[in-house]
């Protein structure tokens, strides 16, 4: 390895071979080539042999050896870069990680808030008090993240298609990390469970004197519902894009020392305190890259059903990448998160600021 390459990989992100494996099979799809070579001819002044010291015909990130040893840090820079774009994100950055290796189920220990059994002060000679710590144990269960993308040949062709890989799969895994991980909804065997399933939320204050008044008295309960379960030491506040964008501006210049996360999946006038210590989340270290230049797609981001026998049958809009000279990217990743005290969240609705 020359200077130079080593060099441009201190200066390259992380989740920057990640996005170049992204771009590399989307070129290989269009150039009837492999991603291997097709990494070499695009990033030929940054791709190293650490990079491409064994790469196959299939050149998968899993395995095949090319980026596999940048594959893990790359899925945890990628988690970061993208917290811009995701509260979610930015709640995984800040909170534990665990590892999520080849388990069905992860199991999350926690203990319960006791002020009892605590340490005892006693007189000089006395016995000391032994107490049973009350630990709890939650499990957390690897899901599937998958996003498909699709481009034109034209685009799949352009000079900077790895900067639109990484605006494409970090725009599309954004708004899924958040629309998940923010919800309230069970684990369904698909769709991981919402930190906030089994949390009631709490009143918001009524309108008081102005906002920057409003808005601290919601936050201070807040606080106080995490405080009356042992949680409250490091703390992030994450609120609907219009509440938080409004409490970045009131604390502005102020002794407030909290993170404050916007999310464009919230509803209007919720807020979230999420104890970070609490939070846990896995990635698995590689994620799987596939391309497809012939395929049917139901174009649907929400609920999309098979193209006959869903609802409605066909499924619409449909479009065929061969018709449309079109490809389709696809990236699944395997991840994992949960609370280890569920009472370590609290949130409230219809806050009224602004």
């Amino acid at each position: 390895m020359g200077i130079e390459d080593a060099a441009s990989i201190r200066k390259a992100r992380a989740s920057t071979y990640l996005f170049r494996a992204a771009a590399a099979h989307v070129r290989a799809r269009v150039e009837k080539s492999t991603a291997e070579r097709c990494a070499k001819q695009l990033f030929d002044d940054v791709v190293t042999p650490l990079v491409l010291r064994a790469g196959t015909a299939q050149a998968k990130t899993t395995g095949s050896g090319w980026a596999d040893a940048l594959a893990a840090t790359s899925v945890d820079d990628f988690v970061a870069s993208i917290s811009v774009l995701s509260a979610a994100a930015g709640l995984i950055a800040k909170g534990m990680r665990v590892d999520l290796g080849h388990f069905a189920s992860i199991r999350l220990p926690a203990r319960t808030f006791d002020p009892a059994a605590a340490g005892s002060w006693i007189a000089e000679g006395a016995p000391i008090p032994v107490r049973s710590l009350n630990v709890t144990a939650s499990s957390v269960y690897p899901r599937k993240l998958a996003v498909i993308t699709s481009w034109t040949e034209e685009l799949a062709r352009a000079s900077n298609i790895a900067e639109v890989a990484g605006a494409l799969i970090s725009e599309a895994a954004a708004q899924a990390f958040d629309t998940a991980l923010l919800g309230t909804q069970a684990d369904n065997g698909a769709t991981p469970q919402g930190i906030l399933n089994g949390v009631t939320p709490i009143s918001a204050a009524g309108r008081l004197g102005n906002n920057l008044d409003t808005a601290s008295q919601d936050i201070a309960a807040l606080a106080a519902e995490l405080a009356k379960h042992g949680a409250g030491l490091d703390p992030v506040v994450i609120a609907a894009v219009a509440q938080a964008t409004m409490l970045k501006m009131l604390v502005a210049g102020k002794a407030w020392n909290l993170p404050i996360l916007p999310s464009a999946a919230l509803a209007s006038g919720v807020v979230i305190m999420v104890e970070t210590g609490s939070f846990a989340s896995a990635f698995s270290g590689t994620p799987d890259f596939s391309s497809a230049d012939v395929a049917l797609l139901h174009y649907e981001d929400t609920s999309p059903q098979d193209i006959t026998g869903g609802s409605p049958s066909p499924a619409v809009p449909t479009r065929s990448l061969m018709q449309t000279n079109g490809i389709a990217l696809r990236m699944v990743l395997r991840c994992a998160w949960g609370m280890r005290n569920r009472a370590h969240v609290a949130y409230l609705t219809g806050a009224n600021w602004p």
